[in-house]
C-alpha cells in the first residue's frame, strides 16, 4: 500500500520521466477582501523532479502570511522538544522479537543491518514503527529526501522575517501519533512484512509525484481512497481530524488577512474531507482542480 510512504512523512537517481512543465495543482479560496492559495505539497522528493512555478512564487512574494503543518525547529533544542513527547509511541513493551514471527523478524534485522541501522533500536520498536523506519530508509537510500521536499524548500526560501504560521499544534501531532501506536502487533507486523516485501525494489515508483508534478491529482486521490477503506482509523486521524482542526486557523486567516500561502500535503485537498471542499462549505468561493 503506497499510502505508507505517505504516512513517513506525519509524520521522505530519478529514474522516470518528469513532466516537461511543471504545473502543480493551486486552489483559490476567495472572499470580499482576501485570497488564500493552497498548495499541496509532497513532502519528500527525489532530485529531478520539477514543481516551482511563477503562479507559486507569485503567491508566495505576495503573501501577508504562508502557513504550513508544522515549522522546522531552529535549532536542536527545538527539534527534540519537538520529538521528544512522540518517544512513548515507538517504543513497545516487550522486544520485537518476541512480538513477530521468527521469521519476520530475521528479514528486518537483516534489513536494518543493509541499512547501517541499529539492531538494538529496532529491538526496541513496536511493528509499525520499524516498518516506517526501514521504508524510510529504503526511500531515501533510492534518493528520496524530506530536504528536498515541497515544504522544507519553501520555507527555507522565505526571506527572514517573513511571516509563518503553523497549522498543527503540538496535540493534534499527538493524536496521529497515538492514532498509529493503537496499531495491533498483527496489524502491525502485516505492515511490517509489507514492507520487508519490497525492499528488493531498485527504483523509486514516482507515479504519484510525477502526476502531481503535472496537475493531475487522480493517483492521490486513489491513494486516499484506498487509505480510508483499508485503514479507516488512520485515515480519519492523519487526515480528517487535522483538515477539521485546522479549519478555525484558515477561516481566521481568512477573516483577518489579504493574501495568504497555505503549503499542505496533497493528500490534505482531496475528496470530500479535502480542504477545498471544506472551504466550499463554509461558504468560501474555491477555484481548483
Amino acid at each position: 500500500m503506497r499510502f505508507f510512504g505517505l504516512l513517513a512523512a506525519l509524520l521522505a537517481g530519478l529514474l522516470a520521466a518528469t513532466p516537461a512543465l511543471a504545473d502543480p495543482p493551486l486552489w483559490h479560496v476567495r472572499d470580499a477582501d482576501t485570497e488564500m492559495v493552497l498548495f499541496g505539497s509532497i513532502h519528500a522528493l527525489p532530485p529531478g523532479i520539477e514543481w516551482r512555478t511563477v503562479q507559486l512564487d507569485s503567491a508566495l512574494e505576495n503573501a501577508d502570511l504562508v502557513a504550513f503543518e508544522i515549522l522546522t525547529p531552529a535549532n536542536e533544542a527545538e527539534e527534540m522538544e519537538m520529538f521528544m513527547p512522540f518517544l512513548r509511541y515507538l517504543i513497545a513493551d516487550r522486544p520485537l522479537s518476541e512480538v513477530v514471527t521468527a521469521e519476520t523478524f530475521t528479514r528486518a534485522v537483516s534489513a536494518a543491518a543493509a541499512q547501517d541501522l541499529d539492531v538494538l533500536s529496532l529491538q526496541m520498536m513496536k511493528p509499525w514503527a520499524a516498518a516506517l523506519m526501514l521504508d524510510m530508509g529504503a526511500e531515501e537510500a533510492l534518493g528520496r529526501s524530506a530536504d528536498l521536499g515541497v515544504d522544507t524548500i519553501l520555507e527555507q526560501s522565505l526571506a527572514e522575517g517573513r511571516r509563518k504560521e503553523a497549522l498543527d499544534t503540538s496535540d493534534l501531532l499527538l493524536a496521529s501519533m497515538k492514532a498509529l501506536a493503537e496499531m495491533g502487533d498483527d496489524e502491525g507486523e502485516a505492515m511490517l512484512i509489507e514492507v520487508l516485501d519490497g525492499l528488493d525494489r531498485e527504483e523509486l515508483d514516482l507515479q504519484i509525484e510525477t502526476a502531481w508534478a503535472a496537475g493531475d491529482i487522480a493517483p492521490i486521490e486513489a491513494e486516499m481512497r484506498m487509505m480510508q477503506e483499508e485503514a479507516p482509523r488512520l485515515y480519519k486521524a492523519l487526515l480528517v481530524d487535522r483538515n477539521h482542526a485546522w479549519m478555525p486557523a484558515l477561516t481566521r486567516m481568512m477573516d483577518t488577512e489579504g493574501r495568504v500561502v497555505v503549503v499542505v500535503g496533497a493528500a490534505h485537498m482531496v475528496g470530500e474531507d479535502g480542504l477545498p471542499t471544506l472551504l466550499r462549505a463554509a461558504g468560501y468561493d474555491v477555484e481548483g482542480p
